[in-house]
């Protein structure tokens, strides 16, 4: 009878995968340090789940994976007591239970388990307690520091390391597209190439309503961001490891000699942790047509677009200028700049505004309204 009884309590024993779904906790996906690509999931009522794209753990910004009805997908628990199934639209997110597994992760303690999902070892847990942030360290802390100009090109990670070459060769080359951010009309170029790399080149114009017709002149920033093509849980991802930001100066703007205001770079890697701060990017082909999600970025549909809920990326033959080379040249320009800043009348307007910016809209002791 003690024998029966025993047995009776072993059988009652939750599984593991009955435990995860039970709890009220936001789980994370997400292999390293989540400084890239992750998955947040929350367990629903009615065997649901709210299952999302995030840039990093934690994030706040995502894109919800739906199921064929644009609805929460459901979750199926397998028998082995170790396999969690989402029946997301297109590919089934399948992840199952390894082992148990902690960490603490830029000061955020995480506990729950090591799971295998596409045939690749990621970790699978939720936030138990965060750091003060007087004890998170330094290193993260003094993320952000300001370097020489001629130092910046030392900074620049080199994408080839660690890239894969693209399970889809028909996906290498170069495209256009346009969108908005934060209500800034943005020209962008995407190229993909073969070794499994990538650069983005955006061009945001300065901030417009949406039902004006043209587009402004005014350049606010040109950022170009390289990284790796990264197939993750059966999608293909955008994963940021440079960012080069280029800001202008805007009043009195001279197109045709935007004079540079500020450089920056920022990077994602261990050392320094997940300074990209961006939702994720995927790139996906539906009906020949090849697009860009992102919640960052507000669609412009285009003639011709099948699919309106994203950036459609129309195929180009124009060559981006490479993020280090942007560097270099971005350099060389501003001190010919310097060297001769006036020209024509334009640039005598640009210099005013450029001036009077930077000291509180004042030329001299001549107040600037512009």
């Amino acid at each position: 009878m003690l024998f029966l009884f025993a047995v009776m309590l072993v059988g009652c024993k939750p599984k593991d995968n009955a435990n995860v779904v039970s709890s009220n906790k936001t789980w994370f996906l997400y292999q390293d340090q989540g400084e890239n690509d992750t998955v947040s999931i929350k367990f629903l009522k009615n065997q649901r789940a709210e299952v999302k794209d995030i840039s990093t753990i934690d994030g706040k910004v995502g894109i919800n994976r739906f199921n064929s009805q644009f609805d929460n997908p459901q979750y199926v628990l397998g028998r082995d007591g170790k396999t969690i199934t989402f029946k997301t639209a297109k590919n089934n997110l399948v992840i199952k239970i390894i082992k148990s597994y902690h960490e603490n992760v830029y000061g955020k303690h995480m506990k729950g388990y090591y799971v295998e999902s596409g045939g690749q070892t990621y970790k699978f847990a939720y936030i138990t307690k965060r750091d003060k942030q007087s004890n998170i360290s330094k290193s993260q802390k003094q993320k952000s520091q300001s370097i020489a100009s001629n130092q910046i090109m030392d900074h620049v990670l080199d994408v080839t390391v660690g890239s894969k070459k693209l399970n889809d060769s028909t996906l290498a080359g170069n495209y256009d597209f346009s969108t908005i951010i934060n209500y800034r009309r943005t020209d962008g170029n995407l190229t993909i190439n073969e070794d499994g790399t990538y650069q983005i080149t955006l061009t945001e114009h300065s901030a417009q309503k949406l039902s004006d017709d043209t587009d402004s002149k005014v350049v606010m920033m040109t950022s170009i961001e390289s990284g790796n093509v990264q197939n993750l849980y059966g999608k293909i991802y955008l994963t940021p490891k440079n960012l080069l930001t280029i800001n202008y100066y805007y009043h009195g703007q001279n197109q045709e000699r935007l004079l540079p205001k500020s450089v920056n770079l920022k990077v994602n890697s261990k050392a320094t942790g997940n300074q990209i701060d961006r939702a994720n990017i995927r790139v996906e082909k539906d009906n020949d047509q090849l697009y860009l999600y992102s919640s960052d970025y507000t669609v412009r549909v285009k003639d011709g677009q099948s699919n309106t809920k994203a950036t459609l990326l129309i195929k180009s033959d124009v060559a981006q200028t490479g993020l280090k080379d942007a560097i270099t040249q971005t350099k060389d320009y501003y001190n010919k700049y310097k060297a001769e800043p006036l020209s024509s009348n334009a640039d005598l307007m640009q210099l005013v505004g450029a001036i009077s910016d930077n000291h509180k809209n004042k030329v001299g002791n001549v107040g600037v309204n512009y």
